[in-house]
């Protein structure tokens, strides 16, 4: 049985008192109030709202205890520019409060009306108010992380233009070279360094055979247009001259599949068709790609060991999922049979890294660049807002008209609905100019331009505007500088640009072009040689020659720090004991 205990009345007053005092403490702090002369009053001006509110905190006086930042006289908001007519008494009861009514409300029109509103008034305030020096802080914040992200995106450039210059100092800045099979130094090397293994693996003492597997993850390039087998046979020919091995018997599948490889030095043979003769005397058995993840077709390679009496090198060997039953039965086999071990080695060689690893979104490089073969070509790219007249510079740089055949479509609507990549002839072979369609329009929307468009994928980007830049281009700028791609500001139309401020202020040519560089300046945080003005009406006047010349030393460029990285990429070497691979 309970009892309900009843307190006494001294200690109901007591509870009364705390609890009246706990209330008035809160009211105090959410609602901006002074504990003055023992009663709860407004602050002055302007009513101050809790801290923080789904309406956000405003402008008041109170800011600088709020945000600690030091702020010395702020202006509050002028309730003389709030205007009478907005909805919940805003002029009277402020913006604040007004917009924590709409809340409760769920009156979203009201608090989107309201919240405009309130901006509009920040802006007219004498100085802005506390919210704008927020905002030139934000600004300030913004402004110096660009210039950071600029800095790298030059030393990034520096560094690559110093593997170019070292390469090409050393001679090794060509694909042209080629030796007796083919194969270009970048794949000489990756040839040299597989062998140097195999061979340190082999020259180790045993007294019984041993079964060596490889695998390989090698990115190939496209210059790698030699036949299918040509690596694993000079692979086998570098091993049998670096050993001084007399006879190295190489059995494949199917032996008619080598057509044009040269396989000077190696007997080669059929792991369907086991010949005694050819195995007999043999100092090494190389398998390319069998079949071995059955019981029946692991036994061809051990026979093949057994009559040879050495050791066998399979390359791209089949041996099943390890935890498949049959799979299991020839690995325990294979650990049975060869006595000398089990070795399993793998090589990687990944793809070049063209954009630097500095986060961002992870977006795919989108395969109508692969298909144009991007690992190997120069790729200059123009973009910007729809209707800057990026197709008829295209023509212009190309030196084509809009007749012309080989001509990008141009027209006052938006002409370029895919990115289409044109033969840029005047800087040479392997060289393309991208038309892009134009970006933040209802078809090609900002949020997703960037990604479908790959745009930190090209080597250089042109950044084309026809009058100030919109926040489309700073975007399109912003995202270039965080993947460290190099890009360019251009002004289209510069003539008629110059006839509408003569006609408008009458200033001369020369200082409009003055006040539009700066103007580039500050927005892009260029130095001069990447401004450019142009008119492609008059290709003779203006910047339209220094642009064309600049784009021609940026694909040369892009083309060489693509090659030096491809020549200049290792080959990773990793080894597991008693296991296949």
């Amino acid at each position: 049985m309970y009892v309900r205990m009843q307190p006494s009345p001294a200690k109901s007053v007591g509870y009364i008192l705390a609890g009246t005092f706990a209330a008035v403490l809160c009211l105090a702090c959410a609602g901006g109030a002074s504990l003055s002369r023992g009663f709860v009053t407004r602050s002055q001006g302007t009513a101050v709202g809790p801290r923080f509110s789904m309406a956000g905190a405003r402008p008041s006086t109170r800011i600088k205890s709020e945000f600690g930042m030091g702020m010395r006289d702020e202006s509050p908001l002028n309730p003389a520019l709030i205007p009478a007519d907005l909805p919940y008494n805003a002029k009277k009861e402020g913006f604040t409060t007004a917009i924590e009514h709409a809340i409760r409300n769920r009156d979203l029109a009201a608090v989107r009306k309201l919240e405009q509103a309130r901006v509009e008034v920040i802006a007219k305030t004498e100085n802005g108010g506390a919210s704008k020096m927020l905002e030139q802080q934000r600004q300030a914040f913004a402004l110096n992380r660009r210039k950071k992200l600029m800095d790298l995106s030059i030393s990034r450039r520096q560094k690559e233009d110093a593997l170019v210059e070292e390469m090409r100092r050393i001679g090794e800045l060509s694909i042209d070279v080629r030796d007796q099979f083919g194969c270009t130094y970048d794949v000489y090397k990756v040839i040299d360094q597989m062998s140097d293994t195999f061979a340190k693996v082999l020259s180790e003492p045993t007294n019984t055979p041993r079964l060596i597997t490889m695998k390989d993850d090698v990115d190939p390039m496209p210059w790698w247009d030699f036949p299918r087998w040509t690596i694993n046979m000079r692979v086998a020919q570098m091993l049998r001259e670096k050993m001084g091995l007399r006879k190295v018997v190489v059995l494949l599948e199917d032996p008619y599949t080598i057509t044009t490889e040269n396989y000077d030095g190696l007997v080669v043979g059929s792991l369907n068709q086991l010949s005694e003769q050819d195995l007999a005397g043999a100092d090494l058995v190389v398998t390319f790609e069998p079949q071995a993840d059955t019981l029946a077709g692991a036994e061809r390679i051990i026979h093949a060991s057994k009559v040879s009496n050495c050791d066998v090198l399979a390359i791209r060997g089949e041996w099943g999922f390890p935890s498949d039953f049959e799979a299991k039965k020839v690995r325990s086999l294979l650990k049975d049979v060869y006595g000398g071990g089990l070795t399993a080695i793998s090589f990687v060689m990944p793809p070049v890294k063209l954009v630097p690893e500095v986060g961002g979104d992870p977006y795919p490089l989108p395969q109508w660049l692969v298909d144009a073969g991007y690992k190997a070509t120069g790729n200059v790219a123009v973009t910007g807002n729809s209707g800057t007249g990026k197709s008829s510079l295209n023509n212009a740089l190309r030196g084509l008209t809009p007749r012309d055949a080989e001509a990008a479509a141009v027209g006052v609507k938006e002409t370029t609905l895919d990115p289409e990549g044109y033969e840029f002839s005047l800087a040479g072979p392997d060289m393309k100019l991208w038309d892009l369609p134009g970006a933040g329009t209802p078809r090609f929307p900002l949020q997703s331009y960037m990604r479908n468009m790959g745009i930190k994928y090209f080597d250089e980007v042109v950044i084309a505007s026809a009058s100030r830049f919109t926040e489309t281009d700073l975007a399109l700028m912003d995202e270039l500088r965080q993947h460290g791609i190099p890009f360019i500001a251009l002004r289209t139309k510069i003539d008629l640009e110059l006839k509408n401020a003569a006609h408008d202020s009458g200033s001369s040519e020369a200082e409009t072009l003055r006040k539009i560089r700066e103007d580039i300046k500050m927005n892009s945080l260029l130095p001069d040689d990447r401004i450019y003005m142009v008119s492609v009406r008059k290709q003779d006047e203006y910047d339209f020659q220094r642009l064309r010349e600049y784009i021609i030393r940026s694909l040369h460029r892009a083309k060489d720090v693509k090659l030096a990285k491809a020549l200049h990429r290792k080959l990773e070497v990793q080894t597991i004991y008693n296991t296949v691979c």
